[in-house]
């Protein structure tokens, strides 16, 4: 890859329930030592990433780097779709499900290497309710295990996600919606309706082994309801992608999709609440609207 002229890091200090901030001068020092010339933007408030790489690119920048977890580079690709300006990541947050896909490492000296080193891969996102989501979309049990998760003040990763999904395996109520593709059609009763561009979701778990985040199109899982104690056995099974070889999961691929439920559902984005419950949801793929930086 060519060198970068203009590199800004786009640092939330509050990623990993608040850890990151006890980083920044580790940060710091890992740029300096791998000779990684850059401006360090530092977010105050939820929403600021994507204003302050909206910032990065009217200042010039050729790369903006998400420091932080997925919610972090969320925010930051929502300034980046459709631009030239490649999009990276130093993980130092407690969710990395894209980070996972691109194959970038967890080790900040090396994730630095590759934000200086590395290639520019064109890849896809996926659009709805007017945001971009980058990996992952979920509606019903998947956005309400966001929200519970969200509102967590002590566990926090994959413990965190597994915890919320427990929780909700009891207490979520199935609800009734029609879902529309490319050439096909479902109806019937769901917990969860799945938009996947990469195969993973909720710290780890493994809702789409055949997505690529390349190949123009989305990953559509859908679980039917089960009854209560039977979700015991089935919803753990999205941790290694088992569960996509019941008898009531539906997968499905698709350019777009239209999902019409009884009920307005939380939706999740790359993790991330939307502000407002949804009862129909249209979602588009945009191929190749984003460039990241990979090894």
């Amino acid at each position: 890859m060519r060198a970068m002229h203009k590199v800004f890091v786009v640092f939330n200090p509050t990623a990993d329930r608040g850890r990151a901030a006890q980083r920044e001068d580790e940060l710091i020092k890992t740029l300096q030592q791998v000779g990684l010339e850059a401006h360090i933007l530092r977010t105050e408030r939820p929403g600021h990433a994507t204003e302050l790489a909206r910032h990065a690119v009217r200042e010039g920048a050729t790369c903006v780097l998400a420091a932080g977890g997925d919610g972090t580079g969320h925010e930051v690709g929502q300034a980046l779709v459709g631009t030239p300006i490649a999009l990276g990541f130093i993980p130092i947050g407690s969710g990395n499900d894209y980070i996972r896909v691109l194959g970038v490492p967890k080790d900040l000296t090396q994730a630095v290497s590759i934000a200086k080193q590395g290639r520019v891969r064109t890849v896809d996102v996926a659009e709805a309710a007017g945001r971009f989501s980058l990996n992952s979309m979920g509606m019903g049990i998947e956005g309400q295990i966001a929200w519970d998760y969200r509102h967590m003040r002590i566990l926090k990763g994959e413990i965190g996600y597994l915890y919320a999904t427990l929780w909700e395996i009891v207490k979520f109520r199935s609800f009734h919606a029609e879902v529309q593709g490319n050439g096909w059609s479902y109806t019937g009763r769901l917990l969860s309706v799945s938009l996947m561009n990469g195969p993973y979701a909720g710290g780890g778990f493994l809702l789409a082994p055949l997505a690529q985040i390349d190949d123009g199109r989305l990953d559509v899982t859908m679980i039917a309801n089960y009854p209560r104690m039977v979700r015991f056995w089935v919803l753990p099974k999205t941790r290694d992608g088992s569960y996509i070889r019941l008898r009531r999961v539906r997968t499905y691929k698709a350019e777009q999709v239209v999902v019409r439920a009884d009920r307005p559902l939380p939706v999740h984005m790359d993790g991330e609440l939307l502000p407002d419950k949804y009862a129909e949801l249209k979602v588009t793929i945009r191929p190749g609207a984003l460039r990241v930086l990979v090894p």
